[in-house]
């Protein structure tokens, strides 16, 4: 007969405050010790509703306390409104319990990183290569970007070390995320100026601590905004100068094939380009079908493009291709109320509309045909003589972004790396040719990373700890197998006698 484990809670809860173990629950030592004392009383309540036969049986056989009767647990004279007040204050303190627990793991997890990243940076030689090594072994992990992961343990050290009292309150289940993340935002001027002593610094960081355990991260946002400014040296010019250099552009993919265009700027300048963008659209007729916004965001296009506001709906005409836009025939050929067509596509990634699709063709220079396997829709070969030229074309159609686990950057801007080092005997062909924006081409030659190529262009990467990851190559959207109808029996008379069709030929 097996043993029941039994552990000594007190001893337990003793070891928990101390900072020696973890609870499995990740409780704290005053919740393990109100849950103790809960269950002693819940214990006792048992107890006394047994008679004593029933004490004394108990004694003899050494059974476990019966619950308690059922009139006692379902309490059937409690009204509606009683029980669901019941039920609500449990929702609550389970709530409760189960953020605090989650901001005492975030706690323990943002100093695990910032643990290793300075053991990382202690490690000797270049602290840029070992950081980022590191950063790739835990993104392998996790199936995250090792640059998500670099930036995650940047932002656990500066919280550790520069944050030490919001930190703590966080690990205790003080301080929820939302909060952390106000408090590590709105006290960067403060730890950036290098005006402020540290004691003005550690007393700002306990006025806000406290202040964020009674109230919401917004409320807090705009107290800790207040109380900053007055320890800031110089405040506005502090705050603006810092923020002025994360200043940038960024596109993020929407469906339907769009895109979202973000830039991060001095407010002034935003303002002003808000209102430059205003005046354009308001400038265009009154009957004009699109809406405020529409017109701002086609001003926004021909002013960046060519320099004028638009006089057209469509705002493309202005775009001249220096990107890699694979445009099927199928989009070309297709007439407007037609069958949807095969979906163009930028950069590999992004879908771009028949219309948008047909427009930049209408102005491009020259064609390189692309040839896909109508089963897998994988690019098989370019038609050019050079062979540099055209294996990176087809290198890029069949890439389409940076070969490293998890990354996203575009083929366009990556290096088409030699899996098989070409000063080592490896060939330039398109079997040991892959892309790798720069910083994993960096970290391919640099750590200890290894990586050889499979058939059919599949990278079989492997981290220093021994993990195994394999990327494949990503198709374009696999091709509609065009059907042929025949046409009309008129219109094929005609067409066999050599006339022009009713309609003109796109081209």
């Amino acid at each position: 007969m097996p043993t029941e484990h039994v552990i000594d809670a007190d001893a337990h809860i003793g070891l928990v405050r101390a900072g020696l173990v973890l609870d499995p629950s990740g409780a704290t030592a005053d919740e393990l010790e109100a849950s103790l004392d809960r269950a002693e009383a819940a214990w006792l309540e048992r107890l006394l509703a047994l008679d004593d036969s029933e004490v004394e049986a108990l004694a003899t056989t050494g059974a476990p306390l019966p619950p308690l009767p059922e009139a006692r647990i379902t309490e059937p004279q409690m009204t509606d409104a009683e029980r669901h007040a019941r039920l609500d204050e449990a929702f609550a303190a389970e709530l409760r319990a189960l953020d605090a627990q989650a901001a005492r793991i975030a706690g323990r997890r943002r100093a695990l990183l910032a643990e290793h990243l300075r053991r990382a940076t202690r490690r000797g030689g270049d602290a840029t290569v070992q950081v980022r090594e590191l950063a790739t072994i835990a993104a392998a992990e996790l199936r995250v970007s090792d640059v998500t992961m670099e930036r995650a343990m940047g932002e656990a050290v500066a919280i550790v070390e520069e944050l030490p009292l919001a930190h703590a309150a966080a690990c205790e289940g003080r301080l929820s995320a939302s909060h952390l993340r106000v408090l590590d935002a709105e006290t960067l001027p403060l730890r950036l100026d290098a005006g402020v002593a540290p004691e003005v610094r550690a007393r700002v960081e306990a006025e806000l601590v406290a202040i964020a355990e009674t109230t919401t991260p917004s409320r807090l946002r705009r107290r800790a905004r207040r109380i900053v400014d007055a320890a800031l040296s110089a405040p506005l010019q502090q705050r603006h100068d810092a923020a002025r250099e994360e200043r940038h552009v960024r596109l993020h993919e929407l469906p339907d094939g769009m895109c979202e265009v973000a830039a991060r700027m001095p407010a002034l300048l935003g303002a002003a380009i808000l209102d430059r963008l205003t005046q354009a659209a308001r400038a265009l007729p009154a009957d004009d079908p699109r809406t405020i916004d529409q017109r701002r965001v086609d001003a926004l296009a021909e002013l960046l493009l060519c320099g004028q506001a638009p006089d057209d709906a469509h705002a493309a005409s202005a775009i001249t291709p220096v990107v890699t836009v694979t445009i099927p025939a199928t989009a070309l050929l297709a007439d407007d109320g037609a069958a949807e067509p095969d979906p163009a596509s930028l950069d590999g990634r992004m879908l771009v509309d028949p219309a948008t699709a047909r427009a930049i063709a209408a102005g491009a220079t020259g064609w390189d045909r692309l040839f896909l396997s109508p089963v897998t829709g994988r690019a098989l070969a370019v038609d050019r003589y050079r062979p540099s030229a055209a294996q990176r074309r087809w290198l890029r159609a069949r890439d389409g972004r940076c070969r490293f686990p998890g990354c996203g950057a575009t083929a366009h801007r990556a290096d088409a790396d030699h899996t098989r080092d070409h000063a080592h005997g490896g060939p330039t062909a398109d079997g040991n040719l892959a892309h790798l924006c720069r910083r994993h081409h960096t970290i391919k030659h640099a750590t200890r990373w290894r990586v050889r190529q499979l058939p059919g262009g599949v990278l079989e990467w492997t981290s220093p700890t021994g993990t195994i990851l394999t990327d494949e190559p990503e198709p374009p959207p696999r091709p509609r197998i065009p059907t042929f109808h025949e046409t009309e029996p008129a219109l094929a008379e005609h067409a066999r006698a050599g006339a022009p069709p009713g309609r003109p030929h796109p081209f």
